[in-house]
């Protein structure tokens, strides 16, 4: 059995990433919202600004991440979005 600092170690995270610890919450929209433990989460105005720390390679990269409160797509949406418009412009340049 791995002790919790080699489960830590192997993530390449500072503090823990273990998604039986996530704290999910309901809003009142019927969305479901993720708390980690080592995140930071400040409410402001329209967005919500989320903060960690993560290190790769041996090297510390502090990460930040804004989110509107009323998005017009999820994450997914966009990213399934950007893939698709890189593959046209790639077909375009073949």
């Amino acid at each position: 059995m791995r002790r919790e600092y080699e489960k830590y170690r192997d993530t390449g995270m500072l503090g823990g990433y273990d998604p039986g610890r996530a704290l999910l919450q309901e809003t009142e929209s019927g969305e479901v919202l993720t708390s980690f433990r080592d995140t930071c989460y400040q409410h402001q105005g329209d967005h919500n600004i989320n903060q960690r720390e993560m290190l790769i390679g041996g090297k510390v990269f502090h990460v930040t991440s804004v989110f509107p409160m009323e998005a017009t797509a999820t994450p997914t949406d966009k990213l399934l979005s950007l893939i698709d418009t890189d593959l046209k412009k790639e077909a375009h340049s073949a």
